[in-house]
């Protein structure tokens, strides 16, 4: 390899590691800014969820109230089911 070649690969290299630290930097950009975003989604959706909470369980409760009586009404109307 004569001298020209070699320089011409050196400034091959150097300009791809240029560039390779280049997309490493945008990259770990990108990954904070998404790390950063999720983190903002994460906490809207849990405050979110604090407020509707106790209706939620209330639901339930209640649903779970109504579950009872129909099966307790359907166990009485069919004793031949049970």
């Amino acid at each position: 390899m004569n001298e020209a070649a070699k320089v011409q690969a050196e400034a091959i290299f150097k300009r791809r590691e240029a560039e390779r630290a280049e997309f490493e930097t945008q990259l770990q950009a990108q990954r904070d800014k998404t790390q950063r975003l999720r983190a903002l989604r994460l906490a809207r959706e849990e405050a979110r969820w604090g407020e509707h909470r106790p209706k939620v369980i209330e639901d339930i409760k209640e649903g779970l109230l109504t579950l009872r009586e129909k099966t307790t009404e359907i166990r009485t109307k069919c004793p031949e089911r049970n």
